[in-house]
């Protein structure tokens, strides 16, 4: 018997010597070791490693994985930025309904110097739409500075046709009356603020004089 019972070995009367081995059990983390021990890596060049599959490590520090990115589809408006199109990406982007993107639209027609254009050639419909945010938004002091200008051009482009349609007139109407009463609470703004400048001066000016 060895020393690790592992081997028996037994004599004959005949003279024949029978040794028994017992059988060794191979652990999976064993078996997996040596399947990756026998494993032949193909050389380089060759079909086999061409064909080794996208998940096989690479083994040569040379080689490099080029990752495929998926392009950026881009939004319709953008699309007929692109194309020269600044009437069509106007209406287009005023359906979104998201005035972040409109304004951010209109700044980029700025850029392009093509607002006056995007604003002419409008019929009823197409200018009731421009003129609706405009009224809506032009109030928040995020979106004034630019439905300001928005408005001027406007004025100066379809001014001579007031009187032509009702709706067109009512839209320029709201318009005037919205614009009127933001520069009256800005005005009462402008008023109350002088009036809590001259308290709170006056109240360092007595503090001043206790002091002395």
């Amino acid at each position: 018997v060895s020393q690790d019972m592992s081997r028996i070995a037994i004599g004959t009367t005949t003279g024949i010597v029978i040794v028994h081995q017992r059988r060794r059990l191979v652990t999976e983390e064993q078996r997996q070791q040596q399947q990756t021990k026998h494993k032949i890596e193909p050389r380089h060049g060759t079909y086999a490693y061409f064909m080794r599959g996208a998940h096989e490590k690479s083994h040569d520090p040379d080689d490099y994985l080029l990752m495929h990115q998926k392009k950026q589809r881009l939004a319709e408006y953008d699309v007929l930025l692109r194309k020269f199109r600044y009437g069509d990406a106007l209406d287009k982007v005023l359906t979104t309904r998201q005035p972040h993107v409109v304004i951010a639209v209109i700044e980029e027609l700025g850029k392009r110097c093509g607002l006056k254009v995007a604003l002419s050639n409008r019929d009823e419909e197409s200018l009731e739409a421009i003129l609706s945010f405009i009224i809506r938004f032009i109030d928040n002091p995020q979106y004034t500075p630019y439905l300001i200008g928005v408005a001027h051009i406007l004025l100066d482009i379809y001014g001579s046709f007031i009187g032509q349609s009702a709706i067109v007139d009512e839209l320029f109407t709201k318009l005037r009356e919205k614009v009127a009463n933001e520069c009256n609470v800005q005005r009462m703004l402008l008023r109350l603020l002088g009036q809590i400048d001259f308290v709170m001066a006056s109240a360092e000016l007595e503090n001043t004089d206790e002091q002395r």
